[in-house]
């Protein structure tokens, strides 16, 4: 559906075109409207629609003057201009403002209708087809990321978004055939030539897709060729975790004290964050940052016992920020970490005196 926003001066016309359009068999849905150029104005602001209908003479901004304003917030709006018989001249200068097409007065519903198909034709179906293709691409884009990332979660999700793009744009089974072969061939090579394990032919074949005999028997080919890719990466991924945790709990023993995140141990380990993430929790039993925020709290509480000042302790554990290692240590081991340094030395004094 297309949004529409009406604009005209006469409650009567306003009406009449609403009405209009709800008998009308046209792909379009009045979304806002208004009685003057001003209210109009902010309209076209609010909801930035796929087509205007104004009138040409308005009180407060004309019809020109609000097609000019409104197309520098909203420049992929069309403009229809409804004007009289004794404007006809007017309308005329309106369609040099890039005006699509105009109505005269009296509004009919044949008079709209016309008007409506030409505008859907000639200017916005080529255009929704345009920002179909390129969520398209934005999609496969993003699908490909995954495959380098070797992020099986985020290539089911984007693969599903690519299917149901290539329903909308292929104009016939063969051609939603074709098209579905060669995305399962990008990222069938991508994935292959990111996991040494992986043979594309063995995951990709066009003798199966040739099968299916219909949009629904493509759909199901499709995704378990998708499925068959996702699985591979997995078992590859799960075949080397027993080398992979070891790696990453060393480097953490190493490098506590740094600010270390998430997707940096992954990029090192080439792993997606998001299976890194689940693998260490299988794998150590806790979140990384839980695992990272326990071993900071032993040696925090280790450097305390030795006399370490608390903004010291807070640097050589990794915390720049004073004032977050002291809620953290507090959250953790129960009191604040001065409280806790001034109990440690209490004990050792005490145990020096029983001495």
């Amino acid at each position: 559906m297309y949004s529409l926003v009406v604009i005209d001066d006469e409650y009567i016309v306003v009406d009449a075109v609403r009405a209009m359009l709800g008998r009308l068999q046209q792909p379009f849905e009045v979304v806002g409207w208004a009685y003057d150029g001003v209210e109009g104005l902010e309209v076209v602001k609010r909801h930035h629609p796929d087509l205007v209908i104004s009138d040409i003479r308005m009180p407060g901004i004309d019809g020109l003057s609000l097609i000019e304003q409104a197309k520098e917030v909203s420049p992929d709006t069309v403009f229809v201009v409804i004007s009289g018989y004794t404007e006809f001249e007017y309308a005329r200068k309106a369609l040099t403002l890039g005006v699509v097409d105009y109505i005269d007065k009296p509004i009919s519903m044949v008079k709209l209708n016309d008007v409506l198909t030409r505008v859907s034709q000639k200017h916005l179906e080529g255009r929704q087809k345009q920002q179909r293709e390129a969520q398209y691409r934005r999609i496969l884009k993003e699908g490909m990321d995954a495959v380098i990332a070797r992020d099986p979660k985020q290539i089911r999700e984007q693969m599903e978004g690519a299917w149901k793009e290539l329903l909308t744009l292929a104009d016939s089974v063969e051609m939603l055939r074709q098209e579905s072969y060669k995305v399962l061939c990008v990222i069938g090579k991508l994935a292959a030539d990111q996991n040494p394990g992986l043979q594309r032919e063995e995951l990709v074949s066009w003798s199966e897709l040739e099968q299916a005999p219909d949009e629904a028997g493509l759909e199901r080919c499709f995704h378990q060729k998708v499925g068959r890719i996702c699985s591979q990466i997995e078992k590859e991924q799960t075949g080397s975790s027993h080398r992979i945790i070891p790696k990453v709990l060393e480097y953490i023993s190493t490098h506590y004290t740094e600010d270390i995140g998430l997707n940096e141990l992954a990029e090192r380990v080439e792993m997606s964050p998001a299976y890194l993430s689940a693998l260490f929790k299988e794998e150590v039993g806790m979140s990384y940052i839980k695992y990272l925020t326990e071993m900071r709290m032993r040696r925090a509480k280790q450097l305390l016992a030795q006399g370490f000042r608390v903004n010291e302790v807070s640097d050589m554990v990794g915390y720049n920020n004073y004032r977050y290692f002291c809620d953290i240590f507090k959250k953790h081991v129960g009191v604040t970490p001065s409280e806790y340094r001034g109990s440690v030395r209490k004990r050792t004094d005490t145990q020096g005196n029983d001495g």
